[in-house]
């Protein structure tokens, strides 16, 4: 066994850790002019290395979470 002098390769025992960069971003999706009815806030990611042809398409866009309760910041907390 190699000797692990790394933290982040001891805390994974050994295994492979990748790092993916993404764009985050958080959507107000109400479709009501008034904004008072039906407000969702919703957090999408998109890989940040994509081609800049390919970041706009609808399959390299995904869905993390979504709320109507929660603000923005609180739907960020762990």
């Amino acid at each position: 066994m190699q000797c692990l002098s790394n933290r982040w390769h001891m805390l994974a025992w050994g295994h492979c850790i990748l790092s993916y960069m993404i764009w985050l971003y958080c959507d107000d999706t109400s479709s009501n002019t008034s904004k008072k009815w039906n407000k969702h806030n919703s957090f999408l990611f998109t890989a940040a290395r994509l081609p800049h042809v390919m970041v706009h398409k609808e399959s390299s866009i995904h869905f993390l979470a979504t709320s109507n309760i929660a603000p923005p910041l609180e739907m960020l907390e762990p």
